[in-house]
């Protein structure tokens, strides 16, 4: 049961103490655990949705992140598109070019970490109402204007740069896998030492439980430790397939699409 995920240990309590609860019971072994058990089940239950993971919150995230990374995109290439066209008036391409040279000096902004990102919409922000006029004159497809935009981005930043406090904050109250990690050792040790002690019930002389009693009990237990068994064995394969042989170079296609802009966190 090593590979037992905290996870895990919450479907594999639930199972036991709830579906098979009646099953549980027929053992004396069963009985004197079973407050024990229960005991622990209320401590996972009680672990925010957070823990279990080093990187809390990663998915919210990535969702900001593919916001203000799209937002910042779409800032530059309107900006270029103005500045590039010869029939637009000289100050509405200037206003373009100040709007992309104050948030989106360059795409590399939108790679950065994320904290860089945080940080970069609380620099930005002044540059909305100092800019305000400019803006407010590049209309954007959609309605409103580059005004709109830039507010739009920086708030993008700010949530990014709430995502993080509020990670620093789970991480520093111990609520994540490293926290979890004595309560996932004590569970483990806790139904090892329960299965021991049901085996040697089983066999004692004169035991009416059945000989199956206790593949029945830990069914899900074994499913979910042999299912994290195989994920590893998995991980630790060697590459079966063989390895492609090196073909001459060839030239980028003109047309091929850029690749997607992705920050650096997890």
């Amino acid at each position: 049961m090593r590979n037992l995920t905290i996870g895990d240990l919450k479907l594999a309590l639930r199972d036991l103490l709830d579906e098979r609860a009646e099953e549980l019971r027929l053992s004396a072994t069963g009985r004197l655990y079973e407050p024990r058990l229960r005991a622990k089940q209320r401590e996972i239950d009680a672990i925010p949705e957070a823990a279990g993971t080093q990187a809390p919150l990663a998915r919210e995230l990535s969702e900001a992140d593919v916001r203000h990374d799209g937002l910042g995109a779409a800032i530059f290439f309107l900006s270029k598109a103005i500045e590039a066209h010869p029939s637009l008036p000289p100050e509405l391409k200037t206003a373009a070019a100040a709007a992309q040279q104050a948030f989106v000096p360059k795409l590399d902004v939108l790679r950065a970490p994320y904290a860089d990102e945080a940080s970069a919409a609380l620099e930005n922000r002044p540059e909305l109402t100092r800019l305000k006029a400019e803006l407010k004159s590049v209309a954007t497809p959609g309605g409103g204007s580059l005004h709109d935009w830039g507010k739009a981005f920086v708030a993008a930043g700010d949530e990014i740069d709430k995502l993080l406090r509020r990670r620093a904050t789970l991480l520093a109250t111990g609520e994540n896998a490293s926290a979890t990690g004595p309560l996932r050792g004590a569970v483990v040790g806790l139904l090892g030492r329960f299965r021991e002690a049901l085996r040697d019930e089983i066999q004692e002389e004169g035991s009416k439980l059945p000989a199956d009693h206790e593949a029945r009990l830990f069914a899900y237990v074994d499913k979910l430790n042999g299912d994290r068994e195989r994920a590893l064995r998995g991980r630790a394969a060697p590459e079966q397939a063989a390895p492609t042989p090196p073909g001459p170079p060839t030239e980028p296609s003109a047309s091929a699409p850029a690749a997607p802009v992705v920050s650096a966190d997890p």
